[in-house]
């Protein structure tokens, strides 16, 4: 039986949704980004209390000038006793190894999380979970399933981010052309579809222009099936996850992504 993690706004929603989800997956200030909301070592230590799975999110890409707060920081995470660290940037392993950290640690590179062979050379390397790529069909994700030695977790539901720039793409323009604009969340329109887009302190990231919506598919076998709350409303989503406990549709229109689209490159 497959396991549900969810990613939450705020400690509020993580309350309203505790007796729906077995988990949250909570992305770390200052060292995440493609994500809506952030939280501090104090606020996960709140979520403990829920008595939840707890994967944090540690997953930009580290610099040198940040390597004296990262090891910091998974030395205070090592003593909270979550579940897992969702990592990107590969200085996380060898810290782990170099700390004697006991956190266990969850693989996700994106878009290069896509085939049996790389998980297992991770899990080998001390990564005993893989958070798989959402641009891979669910035919690879059985297969990777079936061949791996590594948990897996997967997208079920959500805003899935497509594009991330370090550079501050949406300010630069307000500011070069003299619009005043707070809000971080814009939304661009490319061939008729609009995209929610966002410029954060860590980047500018654009996002699918649909929800994913796979709920209705049988993962079983999958160890954990991720919903995403980030710009959904919290009545909304957790109104979601209830239908998915009760075996029913949600509101929401099915959208598969590439679970039944192969990618195929025409050489010329």
């Amino acid at each position: 039986m497959s396991k549900i993690l969810s990613i939450i706004n705020d400690l509020d929603e993580a309350n309203q949704i505790s007796n729906l989800t077995d988990g949250y997956i909570v992305p770390l200030k200052d060292l995440s980004m493609n994500y809506h909301h952030y939280f501090n070592i104090n606020q996960i230590k709140e979520m403990k209390k829920l008595n939840k799975e707890i994967f944090v999110s540690i997953n930009k890409n580290i610099h040198n000038n940040m390597l004296d707060k990262l090891k910091e920081t998974l030395e205070e995470i090592d003593k909270l006793d979550i579940n897992g660290i969702i990592f990107y940037d590969i200085s996380i392993i060898n810290l782990k190894k170099k700390l004697n950290l006991k956190t266990p640690l969850v693989w996700a590179q994106e878009h290069l999380s896509t085939n049996y062979g790389t998980v297992n050379f991770w899990y080998d390397n001390g990564a005993n979970f893989a958070y798989l790529s959402s641009e891979i069909t669910k035919r690879e994700i059985m297969e990777i399933k079936e061949n791996s030695k590594a948990k897996l977790m997967i997208n079920i539901f959500g805003y899935i981010p497509m594009f991330t720039s370090k550079r501050h793409l949406v300010k630069n323009y307000t500011e070069t052309f003299n619009i005043n604009e707070k809000e971080n969340k814009k939304t661009i329109r490319k061939e008729g579809k609009k995209y929610i887009i966002e410029d954060e302190e860590s980047g500018t990231t654009v996002y699918s222009e649909y929800i994913l919506n796979a709920t209705e598919e049988d993962f079983k076998d999958i160890d954990y099936l991720v919903f995403n709350s980030n710009f959904i409303k919290t009545d909304d989503f957790k109104q979601v996850l209830l239908d998915y406990k009760e075996n029913k549709p949600n509101k929401y229109p099915k959208k598969l992504g590439f679970l039944f689209e192969d990618t195929i490159y025409k050489v010329k």
